[in-house]
């Protein structure tokens, strides 16, 4: 199992509906609204880390008003 972080980048005013939409994906555990850099941090749990290219790539970016991702992976110490 793997866990990720990706932090996404939307349009003004499309947050919340993004947030929504992205919430709705069976890969995410997790959808934050925050403030700084980024808009919202989904937080994926994957069965396969090469899951995950298509899910960012696919899925989230494919939620209207996505601009823009950055994904982290999380290891165990």
């Amino acid at each position: 199992m793997t866990d990720a972080y990706v932090h996404v980048v939307v349009d003004a005013g499309a947050v919340s509906q993004a947030a929504n939409e992205i919430a709705d994906l069976e890969s995410v555990e997790t959808v934050h609204i925050v403030t700084g850099d980024y808009d919202l941090i989904a937080q994926l749990d994957l069965d396969d880390v090469d899951d995950l290219p298509t899910v960012v790539a696919d899925e989230i970016h494919a939620v209207s008003g996505v601009i823009d991702t950055v994904t982290n992976v999380s290891f165990e110490p």
